[in-house]
């Protein structure tokens, strides 16, 4: 005698697919009854949809020119520029500062402020559009420009205009700041360079002076040191010519910073200010995910229909 399992005695899963079709049909010949459940079924839906909140993403965006002066004075953009706002602007201080003035995810702060900073960070989009700052800028050339995009998402449309504006206006603000202390400390970078081309020029022309009293003292010197001096001679040039190359450097940087310390370096024009959603938008959206979720169902409540028929055979 066979033993049987009960993997044996399951049907097979065209088998469901056949009796889907079967309540499916059922449903649809009970024309009566399916016409009052799709009216009830849509009644329903339509408050779930009036009641639901919809995420809503609006964008900041901003337009980024860098100043239209040599590039070799100024501080130089970030060509990923999307990726170095995210992790050198967007970094955990200033969004837990926004997190905390605008009450996001405060249930999750409470027990986890790690998760809820990573929530944030995931709700938040960067994006850049006509980034010409990943090529090279040759002397005389146009100034490169960018165009970069910042968005938030989130059910309540009102706190995702408000934290979008501030996001988008945080990415100016710390970049501002950012490029006025790299240009200061490139400056005084210059500056020091200078110096120590002046003390190398002082230096060298001691030496020539020391060893030329020395030869026309009318001490006898061997042919060497006569060699030596010429050698120190013609070295003056070259070290003047540094040092000459290193002020015009220090001139064309020292610029660049007090552009950037009075806020005329780079550019920050918002093209596009955030909104909230216009009533024609919310309706739109609002219809499209209740035809979507009208027209998804109605064959799962035809079956549903078909099952309940009277006189069917249910075993």
């Amino acid at each position: 005698m066979t033993l049987r399992n009960w993997f044996d005695e399951e049907r097979p899963t065209t088998a469901a697919f056949g009796q889907a079709a079967t309540l499916l049909l059922a449903g649809l010949r009970r024309g009566v009854a399916l016409v009052v459940a799709a009216c009830t079924y849509a009644a329903a839906l339509a408050g779930v949809v009036l009641w639901m909140k919809y995420p809503h993403a609006p964008e900041y965006v901003l337009r980024v020119v860098e100043p239209d002066r040599d590039p070799a004075a100024m501080p130089s953009p970030p060509r990923q520029l999307a990726e170095y706002v995210r992790k050198a602007v967007f970094t955990s201080e200033p969004l837990r500062d926004v997190m905390l003035r605008h009450g996001l995810y405060s249930g999750l702060a409470q027990t986890d402020p790690r998760a809820a900073l990573e929530s944030f960070r995931q709700d938040i989009r960067v994006d850049v559009r006509e980034n010409y700052f990943v090529e090279e800028r040759p002397m005389g050339a146009a100034p490169r420009s960018a165009r970069l995009i910042v968005s938030y998402r989130n059910a309540d449309p009102e706190v995702a205009v408000s934290v979008t504006r501030e996001l988008g206006e945080l990415v100016a603000k710390r970049e501002r700041v950012a490029r006025k202390s790299q240009a200061m400390r490139a400056e005084a970078l210059a500056k020091e360079q200078v110096d120590e081309a002046r003390e190398a020029l002082v230096v060298r022309r001691s030496e020539v002076a020391s060893m030329r009293e020395e030869l026309d003292g009318g001490i006898r010197s061997a042919p060497q040191r006569r060699v030596a001096f010429i050698g120190l001679l013609g070295s003056l040039p070259a070290i003047e010519r540094t040092l000459d190359k290193q002020e015009r450097r220090e001139a064309a940087l020292a610029l660049g910073a007090a552009f950037e310390q009075r806020g005329v370096g780079m550019v920050f024009e918002v093209v596009d200010d955030p909104s909230l959603p216009t009533d024609t938008e919310a309706q739109t959206t609002r219809a499209i995910v209740a035809s979507a979720a009208f027209v998804l169902g109605l064959p799962l409540l035809a079956i549903a229909v078909g099952a309940f028929s009277p006189g069917r055979d249910r075993t």
